[in-house]
């Protein structure tokens, strides 16, 4: 009860920096302006600060005590490029949009942030402020693996690792009453992202026979992935999401490329690392067999969220304690959907949540808007979380 109080008290703060948040979003990888106000608030509330991390993150690190136990909270900063259709007084003003909640996502940390700076454990706490959940860099990374790759995991060290997501309860059937939902394993899917470009050569239609019709064999390879698809995959989806070529400013042109573009998303690494050897394969043999070059490029490349056995057990009795059993709902089917605090989870073990975020639009919608009583539920979770963990 005295937790809740706590935080209730921070609840206004913190709603209004949401909503400062809401109205000035930045895209992943450009998050410059949200990560100077995080760096600021962590330096007000006495945390040592790391910024460039992943090239626009933030860490921040607190540290009580003596011992050697040591646990990590993150939250995702970045906006999508949608234009928010909400007229509200908080509405963004620049053309992109908060319409995944990571603006909630980033002032419900910072304000279990300031009330963990004043609590009482014995640790060390740090808090990872990562960009780009949403896109990838020039090298394919996204933030958490930009993060990984700047060596945030060795530098900050950390036990346990903890996410969480607002989730509309639309997109929860069967559970819109629970607060909060985990299950033990696999989470979230993977996802790889395809675009595979066969090279023919063009010329004038009249004349096929001195050209290599490149859309002829983007249709085979179509073909042949959706044959696969049928034969070999258990726990994937594979799309074809896109087909370009040609022009629609002449009917009488034989293009000269053909561009084909994938969807997967797996339930399996395993099976996910197998897809991408197929695809090769299929396109590489295709490519041969009519005699014209190909160019199989992965645009993305999000393993699946699995939570690991340990850190879940820590995180159900956290939750527990937090919203009470009844709220909670410990066995919520996985979701198709995917995450790149996986790249978090591939390193350390650590556990990934949904918080209800109640009657909202979808998620990606322009009129989605993050529900501002989930800052108290996910402050409370996780300032619980760091509490049990480092038990004074």
């Amino acid at each position: 009860m005295l937790l809740m109080k706590n935080l209730e008290n921070l609840y206004q703060e913190f709603k209004e920096l949401r909503h400062f948040i809401h109205q000035n979003p930045e895209l992943g990888f450009n998050e410059l302006n949200t990560a100077k106000l995080v760096a600021n608030k962590l330096k007000e509330f006495g945390y040592e600060v790391y910024e460039g991390i992943g090239k626009t993150g933030v860490v921040g690190v607190l540290k009580k005590g003596n011992s050697a136990k040591s646990i990590g909270l993150r939250a995702d900063m970045d906006a999508l490029s949608i234009n928010e259709c909400n007229n509200f007084s908080y509405a963004s003003k620049n053309g992109c949009m908060h319409a995944c909640g990571h603006d909630g996502h980033t002032a419900g940390l910072l304000m279990a942030a300031k009330y963990l700076a004043s609590a009482e454990f014995n640790g060390t706490l740090n808090l990872f402020f990562q960009p780009a959940e949403e896109c990838c860099d020039e090298e394919l990374l996204s933030g958490a693996m930009r993060m990984i790759k700047d060596k945030a995991l060795e530098r900050f060290r950390v036990d346990y690792i903890y996410g969480i997501h607002n989730m509309p309860s639309s997109q929860m059937k069967g559970y819109e009453n629970k607060k909060f939902f985990m299950k033990r394993g696999v989470m979230m899917a993977g996802v790889s992202a395809y675009r595979v470009d066969f090279i023919g050569l063009g010329g004038h239609a009249s004349a096929p026979h001195l050209c290599k019709d490149p859309i002829s064999v983007a249709n085979n390879f179509v073909n042949a992935l959706y044959t696969f698809k049928s034969l070999e995959l258990k726990d994937s989806v594979l799309n074809v999401t896109g087909f370009l070529a040609g022009t629609t400013k002449a009917f009488n042109i034989i293009p000269n490329e053909a561009s084909v573009m994938i969807n997967v998303r797996g339930l399996s690494n395993d099976e996910l690392s197998f897809i991408h050897k197929r695809i090769n394969e299929i396109a590489k043999g295709i490519a041969a067999a009519f005699n014209v070059e190909v160019n199989v490029k992965r645009a993305e490349n999000i393993k699946a969220t699995i939570n690991n056995d340990e850190a879940y057990d820590i995180a159900k009795n956290a939750a527990i304690k937090a919203f009470g059993e009844n709220d909670c709902e410990f066995n919520h089917p996985h979701l198709m959907g995917s995450e790149d605090f996986s790249a978090f989870l591939d390193e350390v073990k650590g556990t990934y949540a949904f918080i209800n975020n109640g009657d909202s639009a979808n998620l990606h919608h322009p009129e989605y808007d993050f529900n501002d009583e989930v800052l108290l539920l996910a402050s409370k979770y996780f300032s619980t979380l760091v509490l049990d963990y480092l038990k004074d």
